[in-house]
């Protein structure tokens, strides 16, 4: 489904767009996903929307040894990619499991903040990407993905994810579509 609007109180949720993350995907990918998210960061600040950073430090106890092990994890694997604007007013958030909904203090950003809508993006697209937007459908927010600010280091994966999963769940559209669309709502979503 095409992106047709946004709620007036969207958030930007920008999943596990960090130096570990981005090193499992090819380069060209990681650096599509980087710039879409700091396009859309950049105007999710300048509307004065909420924007969400959520980077993933391990997963579940009895998960561990997926997709490394803690001991082969690099000590910078959560660091964000320095790229991206990262602003005051943000939350960075830590997660251990798949969705971004997972974590306590999101879930209170945004119901503080009065979000019914959310823009998501990052990696991995089959996994991070496709589990949070799944939880936020469940949750009753209206979701949008961005189509070409997304990535997975497993490609059949993420492609079957983008064409068979999210489609139920949340309208995708491209990173232009998106900034089209809160532009025609008049800068705010």
């Amino acid at each position: 489904m095409p992106v047709t609007k946004l709620e007036p109180k969207t958030a930007l949720i920008a999943v596990d767009v960090q130096k570990g993350t981005l090193g499992m995907s090819v380069q060209a990918e990681a650096e599509r996903v980087v710039g879409g998210t700091v396009r859309l960061a950049d105007a999710f600040h300048a509307a004065g929307l909420p924007v969400v950073w959520v980077r993933a430090v391990g997963l579940p106890r009895l998960r561990t040894g997926l997709p490394l092990p803690p001991e082969k994890v690099p000590g910078d694997f959560s660091e964000l990619h320095p790229s991206l604007p990262v602003k005051e007013g943000d939350l960075v958030a830590d997660k251990f499991g798949t969705s971004a909904l997972v974590v306590p203090e999101v879930r209170a950003f945004l119901q503080e903040r009065g979000v019914k809508g959310v823009v998501v993006n990052g990696l991995a697209t089959g996994m991070g990407v496709e589990s949070t937007v799944r939880a936020a459908f469940d949750t009753g927010y209206h979701v949008t993905v961005a189509s070409d600010a997304v990535t997975d280091p497993n490609a059949e994966r993420g492609q079957n994810s983008l064409r068979l999963t999210l489609p139920g769940f949340a309208e995708l559209g491209t990173v232009d579509e998106i900034l089209n669309v809160l532009s025609a709502q008049g800068g705010k979503a």
